[in-house]
């Protein structure tokens, strides 16, 4: 692994990220620019609920957000990444602010799988990317839900009781609408910004990997969180392409 130093702390990653490894070789931190044009819509008086938290470089910056009593919740499904997410976490001392969890945020309570190929990157088989981090990239954080790879536990946001939530950062590879389809209590409740990926405007490619390999929820796989926002909570204005990129943000 490699360790840098940063104006938000200690990131440590495996030498073989594909892509976020780039910008701190260079000096950078990886989606800097994006995290502090969020930081606007972010109340620091309430708590983030951030799915797919991949090593933790998101929610290290989020961090410097919030004042001293709101808190951050990650969700990381992949074992690796998630003690990845714990040393980060750690090395900076901000157990008392982020509360990392080893669960997968899906449509319902259970075990799942991730998918065993490595498809938004290099296209190996992830559990070898592991063990061999001097010759293969891998795209860790592009890992979808699927079959074949690294058996999860999973959970619903309507089934995680938690409190003041007031901005929602998922990143879940194509499980977005699934996420979204058991979370509508949450949101309903408490209203929060939400920034996600939208995969129903920019690209189906691992939305419909998920979609495969989790059959029996069709009917989960077809909610739109922005439609229910805008439609039926009559949130204020929806966002698309936020910064440039390929996520979308409603704004209550």
């Amino acid at each position: 692994m490699d360790t840098f130093k940063t104006k938000y702390g200690t990131i440590t990653l495996y030498k073989n990220e594909l892509y976020i490894r780039n910008d701190f070789v260079k000096g950078k931190y990886w989606d800097e620019d994006t995290l502090l044009q969020l930081k606007k819509y972010i109340d620091p008086t309430r708590n983030i609920l951030e799915i797919g938290g991949h090593c933790g470089t998101s929610s290290i910056v989020y961090s410097t957000f919030l004042n001293d009593t709101s808190k951050i919740f990650v969700y990381e499904p992949q074992y690796n990444l998630y003690s990845l997410l714990l040393e980060n976490i750690n090395q900076n001392n901000l157990q008392h602010k982020i509360i990392a969890t080893n669960l997968g945020v899906f449509c319902y309570e259970g075990s799942g799988r991730m998918n065993n190929i490595d498809v938004d990157g290099q296209k190996g088989i992830v559990s070898q990317m592991y063990k061999q981090e001097d010759k293969h990239y891998c795209n860790y954080g592009g890992i979808a839900l699927g079959k074949d790879g690294e058996t999860v536990t999973l959970t619903t946001m309507d089934t995680m009781n938690l409190d003041n939530i007031g901005y929602i950062h998922c990143d879940a590879q194509g499980s977005e609408n699934f996420i979204f389809s058991k979370g509508v209590e949450t949101v309903k409740k408490y209203r929060p910004v939400i920034y996600y990926e939208n995969n129903e405007e920019y690209g189906k490619f691992l939305y419909n990997i998920v979609c495969k390999a989790y059959p029996d929820y069709k009917e989960e796989s077809k909610f739109n969180i922005k439609k229910y926002c805008m439609e039926e909570l009559q949130y204020s204005k929806c966002i698309e392409k936020f910064n440039g990129g390929i996520d979308t943000l409603l704004l209550p």
